[in-house]
């Protein structure tokens, strides 16, 4: 498919006029802005200014989500109003976005589907399944990414993949089901008002399966479930005990600390508790 647009110079100046004001109103981050005008020097389509501004568009949004926390962009937030995920007043991501079509010749993509097809054909962005020649931003499907995110994200998927597939380890035996529940119910001596324990479910299904992933905000026994988890290892590991191996990771040196202080504490807990 073959798209032809030819840059406006005044709508350019309309479009890092709209940049600069959200920038100075604090939008937008000073960070935002200056990626996507390098992003929109490096050229689209073969040609150094086809496409820029629509591009442009697309790699502000994609670090100002960035500097939110999240690992990449859906075209379909691209294609709608991501107002509400930026805490933006009604009105200003139209107003960018009338200010990125006017600096081309046509209006910007409707759909999930127009803008990949734009972004694939842009110089800076590698479509995986097509050539890759280290571009900066990666179109995975329907979501857009800075490369390193990607790669990172891939990695992730990976070595959950691997760890998940059975023919990845060797099958391990299991403690029979009674002295698993004797344990369970040591360790949640408590049951919580409404019946059913999901933290001891958490912890029932964890002991059997290759990989489990415990989630919940704050305050909702994360530290409770996996420090009665480890606990229920130890357990029921009996002269397998040398073969287990517990690391903690977290995202920075003070919260590993703080991890791991909360999970000795949780621990030292549970070990007097059980003891007596």
């Amino acid at each position: 498919m073959s798209m032809t647009f030819e840059l406006d110079p005044v709508g350019a100046d309309i479009w890092s006029a709209h940049v600069d004001t959200l920038t100075e109103s604090g939008h937008l981050r000073r960070l935002s802005g200056a990626f996507a005008r390098f992003i929109g020097t490096l050229g689209t389509l073969g040609t150094p200014d086809a496409h820029a501004a629509p591009l442009k568009l697309a790699c502000l949004l994609l670090s100002e989500l960035e500097g939110r926390g999240h690992s990449c962009l859906l075209l379909s937030e691209l294609a709608a109003d991501p107002s509400a995920m930026l805490g933006w007043p009604e009105g200003l991501w139209q107003s960018l976005r009338e200010a990125a079509a006017a600096a081309t010749a046509a209006a910007l993509p409707a759909d999930a589907e127009g803008w990949r097809l734009l972004l694939a054909g842009c110089a800076a962005v590698w479509p995986v399944g097509g050539a890759d020649r280290q571009q900066p931003l990666v179109l995975d499907g329907e979501r857009l990414y800075l490369r390193r995110y990607w790669r990172d994200e891939s990695m992730v998927a990976g070595a959950v993949l691997a760890r998940a597939l059975p023919e990845s380890h060797p099958e391990r035996p299991l403690p029979d089901s009674a002295t698993v529940r004797g344990w369970l119910d040591l360790l949640f001596e408590h049951a919580p008002r409404g019946g059913t324990d999901w933290q001891k479910i958490a912890c029932a299904i964890a002991l059997r399966g290759r990989l489990g992933i415990i989630t919940g905000g704050p305050g909702t026994g994360k530290t409770y479930t996996v420090a009665r988890l480890l606990a229920l290892l130890f357990a029921t590991a009996g002269t397998r005990q040398d073969g287990l191996r517990i690391a903690l990771a977290a995202p920075t040196g003070k919260a590993a600390a703080r991890l791991k202080q909360s999970i000795d504490q949780a621990l030292d807990g549970l070990a007097e508790r059980v003891g007596s």
